[in-house]
């Protein structure tokens, strides 16, 4: 029972992240990288993020799951270029 509430939740968190993500990655996909300019997050910042957000959910495997897919997004939308 918990093990199908905890993926229930993985699975929201989850979803969530990619209805936000998403327009960024499409919106960041159809421009330069020249043109991102300071609306675009530099990739240089994707790991102290990632090692923050594992930092704060401690050892839980839903939430190094969430941290590895925000990674996952932050590194496939960043601008390499800063």
């Amino acid at each position: 029972m918990m093990k199908t509430l905890k993926m229930g939740l993985f699975g929201l968190a989850l979803g969530a992240l990619g209805a936000v993500a998403a327009p960024a990655r499409e919106a960041a996909a159809n421009e330069p990288a020249q043109m991102a300019g300071g609306r675009g997050d530099c990739c240089s910042t994707c790991n102290p993020r990632f090692q923050l957000c594992l930092n704060s959910s401690g050892n839980t495997r839903v939430g190094i799951e969430i941290c590895n897919a925000q990674r996952s997004i932050c590194e496939s939308s960043c601008v390499r270029i800063c």
